[in-house]
C-alpha cells in the first residue's frame, strides 16, 4: 500500500525538520531556521541550513538538500515510505494509506512470479535437474544450500512450463511483463540454474539463469520488467540488509557464485550488479545502508575497468562513500574460486587498499614509465574532488619517489590544455543538441510541447534565440536540411535539460547564498530540477 499524498503533505505541515537535524548532529536553531554541521560530509564549520516553515535543508558544501523526508531518508538510510512513517511515529500522526493501481499491478504480478519460482523448485527437486546439482555440488552448494538461498532450476520442456502457465493463468503477455520473455518474444531460460533477484524488502523480482549446456550466453538476466530494472537493483540473498547493518560494510562482487560463496564464509553483506556493469542507481541503492563498501571483481582486465568505473562515479551518489578493494591473490580468478579452492580468507580480507591506491599499484605492475603511470592518474581520479586529488597526489608522490609540488605543477599544466579542449567540445555538442531540437519545433510548426516548455524555462538564452526564429522565417531555412532519428532527438532534449539544470541549479544556489533574507522556496526549485534531472539522466 502507498501513503496517501494529503497524509505526506498534512504530516509535513504538523512536523519540524529542526527535531531531526538537532537529534542528529550539532547545530543551532534561531527562531524557524538554523545552521548545523552537516552530517553528510566531514567539517567543522556549520554549513548546512535548515529551516522549519518550508521543512528543509541545504549544504553548501557538499550540496545535500532536500525537505523533512529526505534529511530523514539519507541520516538513518531508509525508503521513502519507511521515512514518512519514521516521522509520522514521531509526532502521534496517524497515516492513510491508499491502494494506487500502480500497487495492486505490483502485487498482482509479484503473486505470479512466486507460483512461477514455486514451479521452478518443483523441476530442482524432480530428476530433471540431476546434470544442474552434479554442477552445484561441483561449486560446494549441497542440497541444503539451495534451499537456504532459494536455487532453483528450469529444464529444456517449455510445454510443460507452458502448461503450468496456462493452468495458472499466466499468460505471455504476463511472462513479457515480468522479463522472462525477451523483446525479441524468446523465451529468456531454457535449461538454466536460476538465481532468485530480489529486492531490498526480500521479494522476488527477477531471475538470472547459469547455463547447463554450452548453447547461448552463460549467464543471462531477467529483461526489464513491471518489478526489476537492471540498472537499479542488484544479486543478494535474504540476509544482506541484516549482515551489511551487523557489519557495518558490504561487499560488491561480479557474479551469482561470488556472492553465495561469501554467503557460505559468513559474509551475507554481499551483493552483485548480476553481470553488469555497477550503476550509479545500484551504488546509490547500496549507499542507503552503508557507507563503506568493498569491491572484489574478478581478477582480469574486465574486473579492473569495472573497479574503474566505481571510482568515476562514487562523487555522482548523494552521499560519500568509502571504498576499498579486495587485493585478491593472482592465482584466483574471483571469490568463488578462492572459495572452492579452500583458501584462507581471513588473511585475503585483511589484504584491502583504498580504491585510488589499488588501481594505481595495478598500473604500476603493468610498467615503471612516471609519465605513464601519471596520465593513468589522471585519468582515474578525473572526477574526484579537489581534496580528494591533493591526498591521491600525496600517495602518488611516495609511489613515484617524486615531489608532490613537481607533481602539482604538472596537473595543473595537463588540465590547462584538456579545459581548452573539453569546452570547445561542450560547446559544439551543446549548439548540436540545440540546432536538433530546433528543427524538430519547425517541423511541428512551433506546436505546443511539454519537453521543451521545460527547457525554454530553464535557460532565458535558448527561449530567445527561439523566438527570434519563430519570428523570422529566413532563419527557419537553416534548420530544414538537418537530419535525425528518433532516438538522437529523445537525447537531444535530455542532454540539453541536464545542461541547462546544472546551470540553473548553480544560479540559484547563488542567488540564495546571496540574499541576505534567505529565501527557502529557491531551495525547493533546486530539489525540484534535481527529480527531473534524475528521470532524464535514467533515459540515457
Amino acid at each position: 500500500m502507498g501513503i496517501s499524498k494529503q497524509s505526506i503533505e498534512d504530516l509535513k505541515k504538523r512536523s519540524k525538520i529542526s527535531d531531526f537535524v538537532l537529534a542528529t548532529t550539532t547545530g543551532k536553531l534561531r527562531g524557524t531556521k538554523g545552521m548545523a554541521l552537516c552530517p553528510f560530509h566531514g567539517e567543522k564549520t556549520a554549513s548546512m541550513s535548515f529551516t522549519d516553515v518550508e521543512n528543509l535543508f541545504h549544504c553548501f558544501g557538499c550540496k545535500m538538500g532536500g525537505d523533512i523526508y529526505k534529511y530523514v531518508q539519507e541520516i538513518y538510510s531508509l525508503e521513502f515510505q519507511d521515512a514518512v512513517e519514521l516521522v509520522a511515529e514521531k509526532y502521534g500522526f496517524k497515516i492513510t494509506y491508499t491502494e494506487t493501481s500502480q500497487n495492486n499491478d505490483f502485487k498482482n504480478f509479484q503473486q505470479k512470479i512466486i507460483l512461477i519460482d514455486e514451479y521452478f523448485k518443483e523441476i530442482i527437486n524432480s530428476d530433471k535437474s540431476k546434470k544442474a546439482k552434479e554442477y552445484l555440488n561441483s561449486r560446494k552448494l549441497n542440497e541444503q544450500d539451495l534451499k537456504k538461498y532459494n536455487i532453483s532450476f528450469i529444464d529444456s520442456n517449455l510445454e510443460d512450463f507452458q502448461k503450468f502457465c496456462n493452468k495458472n493463468k499466466i499468460s505471455n503477455t504476463d511472462l513479457k511483463k515480468l522479463g522472462f520473455i525477451s523483446s525479441n518474444d524468446n523465451f529468456l531460460f531454457k535449461n538454466r540454474i536460476m538465481f532468485p533477484i530480489l529486492n531490498f524488502r526480500s521479494e522476488i523480482i527477477a531471475y538470472g539463469g547459469r547455463a547447463i549446456d554450452d548453447f547461448g550466453a552463460k549467464y543471462l538476466n531477467s529483461s526489464d520488467s513491471v518489478l526489476y530494472k537492471k540498472n537499479k537493483n542488484l544479486y543478494f540473498t535474504k540476509e544482506f540488509l541484516s549482515s551489511v547493518k551487523k557489519k557495518g560494510y558490504a561487499f560488491l562482487v561480479e557474479g551469482y557464485f561470488d556472492v553465495l560463496s561469501l554467503n557460505q564464509l559468513g559474509y551475507s553483506n554481499s551483493a552483485s550488479p548480476s553481470g553488469t556493469a555497477l550503476t550509479i542507481q545500484q551504488l546509490e541503492a547500496v549507499s542507503r545502508y552503508t557507507k563503506k563498501i568493498l569491491l572484489c571483481f574478478d581478477n582480469d582486465e574486465a574486473g579492473l575497468k569495472a573497479t574503474e568505473r566505481v571510482l568515476e562515479i562514487k562523487n555522482q551518489v548523494s552521499t560519500q562513500l568509502e571504498i576499498h578493494c579486495l587485493n585478491l591473490p593472482e592465482e584466483y580468478k574471483d571469490i568463488s574460486e578462492l572459495y572452492e579452492e579452500d583458501e584462507d580468507f581471513s588473511s585475503v580480507l585483511r589484504d584491502n587498499l583504498e580504491i585510488i591506491e589499488f588501481l594505481i599499484d595495478k598500473f604500476i605492475e603493468s610498467t615503471s614509465n612516471k609519465k605513464s603511470i601519471f596520465n593513468y592518474f589522471m585519468k582515474i581520479t578525473s572526477n574526484l574532488s579537489p581534496l580528494e586529488v591533493d591526498v591521491s597526489l600525496d600517495l602518488l608522490s611516495s609511489k613515484l619517489n617524486t615531489a608532490k609540488d613537481i607533481l602539482k605543477k604538472e596537473l595543473r599544466f595537463q588540465n590547462s590544455h584538456q579545459e581548452e579542449d573539453v569546452t570547445e567540445q561542450t560547446i559544439s555538442s551543446i549548439s548540436v543538441f540545440k540546432d536538433l531540437i530546433i528543427a524538430e519545433m519547425i517541423s511541428n510548426e512551433f506546436s505546443s510541447n511539454e519537453e521543451i516548455d521545460e527547457l525554454m524555462e530553464l535557460n532565458y538564452e535558448f527561449k530567445k534565440s527561439v523566438d527570434d526564429i519563430r519570428n523570422e522565417n529566413t532563419k527557419k531555412e537553416e534548420y530544414l536540411n538537418i537530419s535525425y532519428t528518433k532516438d538522437q532527438y529523445s537525447e537531444a532534449v535530455s542532454r540539453l535539460y541536464l545542461h541547462f539544470a546544472n546551470i540553473k541549479i548553480d544560479e540559484l544556489i547563488d542567488e540564495f547564498e546571496e540574499s541576505k533574507d534567505k529565501n527557502f522556496q529557491l531551495l525547493q526549485e533546486v530539489e525540484n530540477i534535481k527529480k527531473k534531472k534524475e528521470i532524464y539522466q535514467n533515459t540515457i
